[in-house]
């Protein structure tokens, strides 16, 4: 970090500013408070659960949706017990997301005993550890780590990743061990003004990410929490910047931009608009350079017979 810089990309992102002052955003810009079912279980979606097991991160980041809880002293642990029953009782649940804080903070026996009673539940399919630990503070995963993460595989692992200098030799050295524990990794970068709205710093970004095995998987436009407005990002530029990498990257360093709707609406794709128009069983398409083309939409539109449950 380039501690006499106050530009440096990596600085903006830890280092608290007089613009968190600013008037505006909500401390739960999610609304995750009326959607949980324990104080560290949250239950937004059909068939999957986020699992909040630690409070603490390696690094505050000063744009975080969940500023009103990390590092606030709290242990879940005391919530643990009832979040495990309900997720054991509710066998519509098919994936669980362990998040926080960071999962990696906590004591790596405690990670083991987590995905243990998860892997008794043979309702829950798929297991997510979403995490910033091995990008900022890489020398904090122990062997350990990797040893628990390969006993319960395959597990998928989301980085949160947001700059190009964010890849370092030891931020590599971790993916490769991950990727060594079996583990698929994606990427998740949130959209931040002056620190990475830029296509040229996402395309370096991202296709980094893919030549070390990592997809890139959503950019997400910032949430409105309080004290992150200067961090904001207008949805027309973001926009702009992913026509641009269309142009530019391969469709495997291409994530999907999505904004988390305020309230807590749930997240949804915002995307140019390439299709432009119809007429009759014309679609009119636009490429990334601007061009129309034609497409013949002239599909059979009955309702699915392959599953049984369309309506």
């Amino acid at each position: 970090m380039e501690t006499d810089n106050p530009f440096c990309p990596i600085r903006q992102q830890a280092v608290p500013s007089a613009e968190e002052l600013q008037d505006g955003g909500s401390d739960d810009p999610l609304n995750e408070q009326d959607i949980s079912i324990t104080p560290v279980l949250i239950r937004r979606y059909e068939g999957r659960a986020v699992f909040l097991i630690s409070s603490e991160c390696a690094m505050y980041c000063r744009f975080c949706n969940r500023k009103r809880m990390v590092g606030r002293g709290w242990d879940p642990g005391e919530f643990f017990e009832e979040s495990f029953r309900y997720l054991s009782g509710d066998t519509t649940i098919r994936e669980v997301i362990l998040s926080g804080g960071d999962p990696f903070m906590i004591p790596p026996g405690l990670l083991d005993k987590i995905l243990s009673r998860l892997r008794t539940m043979q309702h829950v399919k798929t297991i997510r550890i979403s995490t910033r630990l091995p990008v900022v503070d890489p020398g904090r995963m122990t062997r350990e780590h990797f040893t628990i993460l390969k006993r319960h595989g395959p597990l998928w692992i989301v980085i949160h990743i947001n700059h190009p200098r964010e890849i370092t030799p030891e931020f590599l050295e971790n993916v490769r061990r991950f990727r060594g524990a079996g583990s698929v990794m994606v990427s998740q970068t949130v959209l931040l003004r002056n620190v990475n709205d830029c296509e040229n710093i996402l395309l370096k970004l991202f296709e980094a990410l893919v030549s070390e095995g990592v997809k890139p998987y959503y950019l997400f436009q910032l949430d409105e929490v309080r004290g992150g407005r200067h961090f904001k990002v207008r949805l027309e530029k973001g926009i702009r910047i992913m026509k641009a990498l269309r142009a530019k990257a391969s469709g495997l360093a291409m994530p999907q931009y999505a904004v988390d709707i305020t309230g807590g609406l749930g997240k949804v794709p915002v995307d140019y608009a390439y299709l432009k128009g119809r007429k009759g069983k014309k679609a009119y398409i636009e490429n990334m350079s601007g061009a129309t083309g034609i497409y013949t939409d002239d599909g059979d539109e009955s309702r699915c017979k392959q599953c049984g449950l369309c309506k």
